[in-house]
């Protein structure tokens, strides 16, 4: 057999290879794939193959051959032999290990193998990136690796670094679709936990709504009609916690959970309530989450409002007379801050027509693309401008007017909207 023969077979197990690579886009099997293919072409006893993780900048063994399976290394970027080819990008020959000081020999006793000569070689990305390093331990012919070698694994490494690009990426894209997959489910979860219908009464008129400025969002509201020494009544609150996404959301279902049972349960007004829900979101609050919440206690019959509020903005009573005042203050501080805090109560009566608007700060702190607040002064001269309108007017209209202040800007914060009017009965 001539020289050419063994030379040919090796360039057809590299293209072989890259068949291979091409079909392989999950990670995991990639790795696998590399790993065998790499030991196969370059006639090595041993390989193993580094991953780079940018979070750490080192270089993680995902997989080895040999007695060393199952054996994780991590290096840092520029640390050994593995390390300094991750960090220069540059291909190393060793032919003596042992006579090299950047050879760590605590591997070989770990794994009781004898490390002779080592090729190692970068994997980069089509763009240059650096994906891995790949490294092969004593040729098995007992010589060390030649220059030959040396064009035989550039040429493998080039397209092994393009290959884990194409998985990194495919594994991105399918874990970028199952996290808004699994957020879209977790906003319909949380949409559905809100009240679709209001307790009837033929002298009150209620609405809300809610816009989470992510998928999902930590404000809420709710409406429950009394029970026992409270029947007639209507329980109702409207609240936002610190932050946003799946934390916030989470702490928001606990906290609405917690004034249904509180308010359920017979608490004798809005302050108790806020007392109880406190005392048990601040313990064992190690993420120091807080939410504010404004409750009420409405009486249809008489129209006497009973409220207190846990740091949250204070609402606006709209009157008949067209006249607008925020609501007398009765204010305390944010839940799940400190246990055993008192939550002061108050009364407020509205007369046939006057209305109650509750909201987030969501509203007052939208922001439009040169990075206007809405603010309070335009939240009172559109109320004032407003305050005539049905509740379900009302509620809609100023969310499809906040939505046009930001002029197409993401949201900053969730906003949400309450209402109701006391009808002349």
């Amino acid at each position: 057999m001539t020289e050419a023969a063994p030379r040919a077979d090796r360039l057809q197990s590299l293209l072989d290879v890259s068949m291979a690579l091409a079909t392989q886009v999950d990670l995991d099997s990639l790795l696998q794939v590399i790993l065998d293919q790499a030991g196969s072409v370059m006639q090595a006893e041993r390989s193993t193959l580094y991953v780079y993780d940018p979070g750490q900048d080192a270089l993680v063994s995902r997989v080895s051959e040999g007695a060393a399976r199952g054996l994780v290394i991590r290096v840092p970027l520029g640390t050994g032999i593995a390390g300094h080819v991750g960090a220069t990008r540059e291909l190393v020959n060793i032919p003596d290990a042992y006579a090299d000081p950047r050879f760590n020999p605590e591997i070989d006793r770990r794994g009781g193998f004898r490390t002779r000569s080592i090729l190692t070689a970068p994997l980069l990305s089509h763009h240059g990136r650096l994906m891995g390093v790949i490294q092969l331990l004593n040729k098995r012919t007992g010589e060390p690796f030649s220059a030959e070698d040396e064009v035989l694994v550039r040429a493998f490494a080039s397209h092994a670094g393009v290959a884990l690009e194409r998985a990194r990426l495919v594994e991105e894209a399918l874990e970028k679709q199952r996290i808004e997959e699994g957020l879209r489910l977790a906003h319909d979860i949380q949409m559905g936990m809100l009240p679709r219908s209001f307790p009837a009464s033929p002298v009150l008129e209620i609405d809300a709504a809610l816009a989470p400025a992510k998928t999902v969002g930590g404000d809420f509201y709710d409406v429950l009609a009394g029970t026992g020494a409270h029947a007639g009544r209507i329980w109702f609150a409207i609240g936002d916690v610190s932050g946003k996404g799946i934390g916030a959301a989470l702490f928001m279902a606990v906290t609405r959970t917690m004034f249904r049972a509180a308010a359920g349960a017979g608490a004798p007004d809005p302050g108790a309530v806020l007392a109880q829900v406190n005392d048990e979101l601040a313990k064992d609050n190690e993420r120091a989450m807080f939410v504010t919440v404004f409750a009420g206690l409405y009486d249809p019959a008489t129209g006497v409002l009973a409220y207190a509020n846990g740091g949250h903005n204070p609402p606006y009573v709209l009157r008949a007379s067209s006249a607008m005042e925020t609501l007398p203050n009765a204010s305390s501080p944010a839940l799940a801050v400190i246990e055993g805090l008192p939550f002061a109560n108050a009364e407020v009566r509205l007369g046939p027509g006057d209305a109650l608007f509750a909201y987030t700060d969501g509203v007052n702190e939208a922001q439009n693309p040169r990075g206007e607040l809405y603010g309070t002064p335009r939240l009172e001269a559109w109320l004032r401008a407003a305050s005539g309108r049905p509740v379900p007017d009302l509620v809609k209209s100023l969310i499809a007017e906040i939505d046009r202040f930001e002029e197409g800007s993401a949201p900053a914060d969730d906003i949400t909207v309450l209402a109701f009017r006391r009808l002349a009965g």
